[in-house]
């Protein structure tokens, strides 16, 4: 019984040395966020009061599902970089023409100051007119005989 309560002294003796040890020494000062040597995270993130400027009020890119009701077909579309303080890039496969003649043909997503969305070509043609529904989705306003509605995909 001796020796363990020996044993038992001296780790609660190291233990504690080892403690004020450790709260005595100065290490290195803790990095900021501006001296992070870590060039992943700090070459590509941008301070949070500068992430907060530029990304105020912009969507990130995403995939939609689009889906015709009246053809019962589907296809997956993609809303991709921003090329202007309103425009998006925009791509659909060329299975979308099932969907909706000239859907494959739209190449930007047009955020318009009432809240609704041009899909239009690269030559500014409009394909369709969006707008938005419950949570995720748009539904389409024109042209009024298309019954075609956009979801987000997780």
């Amino acid at each position: 019984m001796k020796a363990y309560l020996q044993v038992l002294a001296i780790s609660a003796g190291s233990a504690a040395v080892s403690a004020v040890i450790l709260s005595l020494w100065t290490g290195p000062a803790a990095y900021s966020v501006d001296d992070t040597p870590d060039p992943i995270i700090s070459g590509t993130t941008a301070p949070l009061a500068k992430l907060g400027a530029m990304t105020a009020g912009v969507s990130p890119p995403a995939v939609f599902s689009v889906s015709n009701f009246s053809r019962k077909t589907v296809c997956l579309v993609e809303r991709g970089a921003t090329l202007t303080s309103r425009s998006r890039d925009f791509f659909a496969p060329p299975d979308c023409e099932s969907v909706w003649p000239g859907l494959a043909r739209a190449t930007n997503w047009t955020q318009n100051e009432d809240g609704s969305v041009t899909l239009s070509t690269v030559h500014g043609a409009t394909v369709l007119t969006l707008v938005r529904g419950k949570s995720f989705s748009y539904e389409v306003a024109d042209p009024i005989e298309a019954d075609l509605a956009l979801l987000m995909v997780p």
